[in-house]
């Protein structure tokens, strides 16, 4: 299993973080979705059969529910922490 982090653009309420959770547990190779509110994010736990993150994301913008631009990984592969990706 794999997590993807969908890291939200736009302040949402709890209702809406519930419903966001409920839309991707209804795409097949989702398994479990979690939200955390600092920073805004939804933990997709996923199969080797989930769907594409630009799947998720344009199920997600259906709703109104934007996410933000996934960044590239470090060249090198490591992470100071410095620039907080």
């Amino acid at each position: 299993m794999k997590i993807e982090i969908l890291n939200i653009a736009t302040p949402i309420n709890a209702a809406t973080a519930e419903r966001a959770g409920a839309i991707l547990k209804t795409m097949p190779g989702v398994h479990e979705v979690s939200y955390f509110d600092a920073p805004a994010s939804l933990h997709v736990r996923i199969g080797s059969d989930a769907p594409a993150r630009a799947e998720m994301v344009a199920e997600l913008a259906r709703v109104g529910v934007q996410v933000e631009v996934e960044r590239p990984a470090h060249a090198s592969g490591s992470c100071c922490g410095g620039c907080g990706s």
